[in-house]
């Protein structure tokens, strides 16, 4: 398939023509050998019909090969079925958002460029009675309709896994036997737990360069299991958000931050 290009090569300030400047300070390196990841498991419920997930990431040179990396993942052992699983991730280079028995959305076009950030937002209503609105991809600002290796649909008011009460919820990996670890960096990730939100919440076309670039989320409540990740060194499982929804790291260290 064609190639998904990136319009930033680094993370540049916003324009503040919407919200305000934001320049991302740091990122966190993640190595699929050290088997790295940090993992929450709710202690209530949130929605897990409508939710959003927002990051930014590079991807390292392994996570182009016939493997699976994920981005995020949500799942218990032994629950094997669309609502006890939910993934993100990336396949041979292609974006996938994945439940148990099938992928909601993985694409032809591949990601390429290991010294590009990408801007990922997924946007999953599944309340919605236009099926092909019920999850959503959208990278670098521009929503993927088109070019799918895969396309399903969940069907209406399926709760997927993600804010699901016991169990883990997992950012570079998936609590299950055959974890697929992430391989590259993520940078400002948020998950916003009850609103489908889209990439203009969280970042904005700069105006002179015409790159895509991040911008401060102001949207609001991040709902019950909602969180913010800012991978600051000494901090780096701390939630941002407000909802003290923070995340433990394991196999990552201050030196992990750059």
């Amino acid at each position: 398939g064609d190639v998904l290009m990136t319009v930033a090569t680094k993370i540049l300030m916003g324009s503040g023509a919407v919200a305000e400047p934001l320049e991302i300070e740091q990122s966190l390196i993640f190595n699929k050998a050290s088997s790295s990841k940090l993992e929450r498991t709710p202690s209530s419920g949130g929605n897990r019909r409508t939710f959003t997930i927002s990051t930014w990431f590079k991807i390292g040179e392994a996570a182009v090969t016939d493997y699976t990396y994920y981005l995020y993942g949500a799942h218990v052992n032994g629950q094997n079925n669309d609502n006890s699983w939910f993934s993100l991730f990336i396949y041979n280079g292609r974006i996938g958002i994945g439940a148990w028995t099938q992928n909601w959305i993985r694409t032809n076009r591949k990601l390429r460029d290991h010294s590009a950030w990408y801007h990922i937002v997924v946007a999953v209503d599944t309340t919605l009675s236009t099926a092909a609105h019920r999850v959503r991809l959208y990278v670098n600002g521009v929503e993927q309709t088109s070019d799918f290796e895969q396309e399903n649909n969940p069907s209406q008011n399926l709760e997927l896994a993600v804010n699901r009460v016991s169990y883990p919820q997992t950012v570079g990996s998936v609590s299950y036997s055959n974890a697929k670890y992430w391989d590259g960096y993520m940078a400002e990730y948020h998950l916003i737990d009850g609103t489908a939100l889209t990439p203009s919440d969280f970042g904005e076309t700069n105006d002179d360069t015409g790159q895509w670039i991040p911008k401060e989320y102001e949207g609001g409540s991040y709902g019950t299991n909602g969180f913010y990740l800012k991978f600051v060194s000494g901090a780096i499982g701390t939630d941002s958000s407000g909802q003290g929804n923070n995340y433990t790291a394991t196999n990552l260290a201050n030196a992990d931050v750059v």
